[in-house]
C-alpha cells in the first residue's frame, strides 16, 4: 500500500482510540466545557477585583478577541468575501468570552453547553478561511501545482473523514451499551457482541469513503507528472475497479446490519434501524470511478490521434 493510504487506516485507529480515551475518562460535554468556564470565573473575578481589574479583563478579553484577525496579517495575496471569515471569528470569540465572564446572559443548560459549542464553530470558521484562501491562491497557478494542492487537500480530508467515522462509531456503540447496560440487569452477551459488529458495519463507509478519497489524491499527484501515459492510464483502471468494489460494499453493509438486527430481533436489547444510504461514499465512489473512465477515454482517443498525425 502507497505510505499516503496509511493515513486511511492509521487515523480510524485514532478515531477509535480517541472515543475509548474519552469513554474510560468519563470525559462528557460538560466535562470538556469546564476549563472554559473555569477560565470564564476566572476573568470574572479579575473584572470584580476592582477598577484596575475590571481595566485589565476588558484588555485581556479584546487581546484574545483580536486574534483572529492576525490571520488577515499573516495572510498575503488578493483579499476577497472569505476575508470576513476572520473579522466573523473575533465576533464570535468576543461573545464567547462575554458569555463566560456573564454566565447569567443564559439560561441554564444553554450556558453550559455554549463555550463548548461556540469553541468548536470558531475552529470551523478558521478552517474555512484556510480552505477558501488555499483555493484563491490556486486560481491561474501551474497544472503542477495544482495537482499536488489538490492530492494535499484530498489527503487531509480522507484523514478527517476516517478518524471521525471512527470515533462517530465507536462513540455511538458505547452510547447504546451505557443506555442498554442501565436499563437492565443482565443484558447478556449477544447485545454487546451485535452492538459490535453494528458498529464495525456503520462505521466502514465511512472509512471507504476515506479511502476512496486518498485514492483520488493519489490520482491528481499523478495527473500533475510529466507525462500521464500507460502507467496512469493502468492506475486509472486500478482506480475504478477498487470504486466499483467500494460502491458495492458500501450498499451490503449497510443492508447486513439491519437483517442481522433482524434476525436477532428477539434476543436484542437494544436494536437500530436506517432506511437511509451513506451517500456520501457512494457518491464519491461514483464520481472517482466516473473521472477515471473518462480519463480512459480522453487517453485513448489522444492515442489515436496521436497515430493518425
Amino acid at each position: 500500500m502507497e505510505k499516503r493510504l496509511w493515513l486511511v487506516p492509521g487515523s480510524g485507529a485514532v478515531g477509535l482510540l480517541c472515543a475509548l480515551g474519552l469513554r474510560g475518562a468519563g470525559v462528557d460535554w460538560a466535562g470538556l466545557s469546564a476549563p472554559l468556564l473555569a477560565a470564564g470565573e476566572g476573568l470574572r473575578g479579575l473584572s470584580l477585583s476592582g477598577a484596575a481589574g475590571n481595566l485589565a479583563a476588558w484588555a485581556l478579553v479584546l487581546a484574545l478577541s483580536a486574534l483572529p484577525l492576525l490571520l488577515l496579517l499573516w495572510s498575503r495575496g488578493r483579499r476577497g468575501p472569505e476575508d470576513a471569515l476572520p473579522v466573523l471569528a473575533a465576533l464570535l470569540l468576543f461573545c464567547l468570552l462575554y458569555q463566560l465572564i456573564n454566565p447569567a446572559l443564559l439560561s441554564w443548560p444553554a450556558r453550559e453547553f455554549f463555550p463548548l459549542a461556540a469553541l468548536v464553530t470558531l475552529g470551523a470558521l478558521v478552517l474555512a478561511w484556510g480552505i477558501l484562501k488555499l483555493l484563491r491562491a490556486l486560481e491561474g497557478a501551474a497544472q503542477a501545482r495544482l495537482s499536488r494542492a489538490f492530492a494535499a487537500l484530498l489527503d487531509a480530508g480522507a484523514a478527517l473523514l476516517a478518524l471521525s467515522s471512527a470515533y462517530g462509531a465507536a462513540a455511538g456503540a458505547f452510547a447504546q451499551w451505557d443506555s442498554v447496560a442501565a436499563g437492565n440487569t443482565a443484558p447478556g452477551v449477544l447485545t454487546p457482541l451485535v452492538l459490535g459488529v453494528m458498529a464495525v458495519l456503520q462505521g466502514t463507509p465511512g472509512l471507504l469513503a476515506a479511502l476512496t478519497m486518498a485514492w483520488g489524491g493519489r490520482l491528481a499527484r499523478a495527473l500533475g507528472g510529466p507525462a500521464f501515459g500507460q502507467e496512469g492510464l493502468a492506475l486509472c483502471g486500478r482506480t475504478a475497479a477498487a470504486c466499483r468494489i467500494v460502491a458495492q460494499a458500501t450498499v451490503l453493509l449497510t443492508v447486513a446490519g439491519d437483517l442481522l438486527q433482524l434476525a436477532l430481533l428477539e434476543q436484542l436489547h437494544s436494536v437500530s434501524f436506517s432506511l437511509a444510504l451513506p451517500l456520501v461514499s457512494l457518491a464519491l465512489a461514483a464520481g472517482l470511478f466516473l473521472l477515471c473512465r473518462l480519463l480512459e477515454r480522453g487517453l485513448a482517443l489522444q492515442r489515436d490521434s496521436d497515430s493518425i498525425i
